[in-house]
């Protein structure tokens, strides 16, 4: 009885633990979406850097007090929504330039991704793990770093002002042929072999054999794949010169001396099609992320 109460009383606590975490990690995103519905008067007295008579909250030690952060609106209003969606239309202009980017990278590492971990854990070069391991050492260098060579090499293609300079790269990054590659160390070469027994090609064991088995790695190689895509920061900066043409994750950044509740119109906007790519795959995530761990 008593091991039956402990026992219970572990998962329990694993459990608030593990729910306590969840809504912590929630918080950020419950209270940008529900101060996108406060109205214009309410939010520039809640977080305006201006001390009024309506956000004024007294003085403690000395120190005037004017900021009241709250997750709910006091009164609920659509006056945001409005101004950043139809009385500013442009602003959608700039979610779009997002899917400019993130949608071609995304297919594009769909495409590279599996082909190059499939030839580098099918090809017989002598120096094949040497080549692969001095091409995943890229994958531990931090963008700021890469930046130059990419901005020599763009030059040189004469695409530097192009959204190519900023897709090309993307799309050859190293993360997903580690990930892919990670899994298909653990399969099964016996269906492999049987294939080509029967005469089976190469491109057809990948499109046929492989790629059904790997489908929860790449979907996650997806998910993953969008998330960074669509937060692109530096190297829109670098890249793109007209400002027109740059990702929301740039221009929210540019608004931040706006009004402060389009700010938060336009951040819950930005968020919805990378929650919807995140919930789309999120049954896949434990099982494809599992393999990352794989030696």
């Amino acid at each position: 009885m008593k091991a039956w109460v402990r026992r219970n009383l572990s998962y329990s606590a694993r459990l608030l633990i593990v729910l306590l975490a969840a809504t912590l990690s929630m918080l950020p995103i419950i209270f940008i979406i529900a101060n996108s519905f406060m109205g214009g008067a309410e939010a520039a007295a809640r977080y305006t850097s201006q001390i009024t008579a309506h956000n004024w909250f007294g003085t403690i030690n000395g120190e005037i007090h004017y900021f009241d952060m709250t997750i709910l609106p006091g009164v609920f209003s659509m006056s945001a929504w409005r101004q950043a969606l139809i009385e500013s239309p442009e602003n959608l202009r700039y979610l779009w330039n997002s899917l400019i980017l993130a949608v071609p990278i995304v297919l594009g590492q769909l495409v590279v991704a599996p082909l190059a971990a499939y030839g580098f854990e099918r090809a017989k070069a002598r120096h094949k793990e040497k080549l692969y391991f001095a091409y995943i050492i890229i994958m531990l260098l931090p963008m700021q770093a890469l930046l130059v060579p990419h901005f020599i090499a763009a030059n040189y293609l004469r695409i530097n002002r192009s959204p190519l300079a900023i897709i090309l790269p993307a799309v050859f990054a190293p993360f997903g042929v580690f990930l892919v590659r990670q899994q298909m160390k653990g399969f099964k070469r016996e269906l492999i072999e049987a294939a080509k027994l029967d005469g089976a090609r190469e491109l057809t064991v990948f499109r046929r054999i492989v790629i059904p088995n790997i489908k929860p790695t790449i979907t996650v190689l997806a998910v993953l794949a969008f998330a960074e895509a669509w937060n692109i920061v530096d190297q829109a900066v670098v890249f793109i010169q007209d400002a027109h043409a740059l990702p929301m994750s740039v221009h929210l950044s540019a608004k931040l001396t706006g009004d402060i509740g389009v700010i938060f119109a336009l951040s819950t906007l930005f968020m919805i099609p990378a929650l919807a790519v995140f919930v789309y795959g999120v049954d896949n995530l434990g099982d494809g992320l599992g393999y990352a761990g794989r030696k």
